[in-house]
């Protein structure tokens, strides 16, 4: 194997400091899913195979109403394509970090996700950008598991219909959401003002789509329309 294949830039041991907040963070969602999951009659086999093929924290809390509901394949993909195509421009910025071997390139690119995208930087080496992935991608995976399991265990009086499960799930990704913008704008802030015009116009333009194509067909439009913007914008 080439060197570069094993660059690790910053040290290993930066990296899991780095990544260890992140992926703790996202233990109590994949929780949630898997409690819901169970609760619904997924069996651990079912959750443990949408974590690790699906892998989409988003598109797998909007399968799971649609599967109850008794919707078909078809839409249920079309959901989940469409919620997930938001990874394609940032597939495209994080390709360059990728390994070398088509084997590695392939399993990273599958383990992209917004948290691991938040926590990686321009200078990680692929070693880097495997580590951070995979554990975050195996924390993932592990805890929603676990979550199914408890969701099996737990008495039904103990989690209402009143409940909502998925509020403290989206506290999280609102939390993980801020932090990311947060440490961006701080890399950029002599560019601010531009920056905050390019994201109202992305505001603006998914809004419009909203109202346009409703709140499911809006995803892939919407995504497109904000890469341009901001690759227009230069950020």
């Amino acid at each position: 194997m080439q060197g570069s294949e094993l660059e690790w830039t910053p040290g290993r041991s930066s990296v899991w400091r780095r990544v260890a907040p992140t992926a703790l963070a996202i233990v109590p969602v994949s929780l949630l899913f898997g409690v819901l999951a169970g609760r619904a009659d997924w069996s651990l086999l079912e959750v443990a195979l949408i974590g690790v093929l699906g892998f989409s924290g988003s598109g797998q809390f909007a399968v799971l109403p649609l599967e109850q509901s008794g919707a078909g394949f078809f839409t249920m993909l079309l959901v989940t394509a469409s919620i997930n195509s938001r990874y394609l421009p940032i597939a495209f910025t994080t390709a360059g970090r990728l390994p070398r071997p088509w084997g590695r390139k392939v399993l990273a690119a599958h383990m992209l996700g917004d948290e691991a995208y938040a926590t990686e930087r321009e200078q990680d080496g692929p070693g880097a950008v495997l580590l951070i992935r995979a554990t975050i991608f195996l924390t993932w995976a592990a805890a929603g598991v676990l979550g199914a399991l408890l969701g099996q265990l737990l008495p039904a009086q103990w989690v209402g219909a009143e409940v909502n499960l998925g509020y403290p799930a989206s506290v999280v990704l609102m939390y993980l959401s801020i932090s990311q913008l947060r440490g961006r704008l701080l890399q950029v802030r002599e560019r601010w003002l531009p920056m905050l015009g390019a994201l109202t116009l992305c505001v603006l333009c998914a809004w419009g789509l909203i109202q346009w194509l409703g709140p499911v067909y809006f995803w892939i439009p919407s995504v497109l329309l904000a890469t341009l913007i901001l690759t227009w914008a230069k950020l």
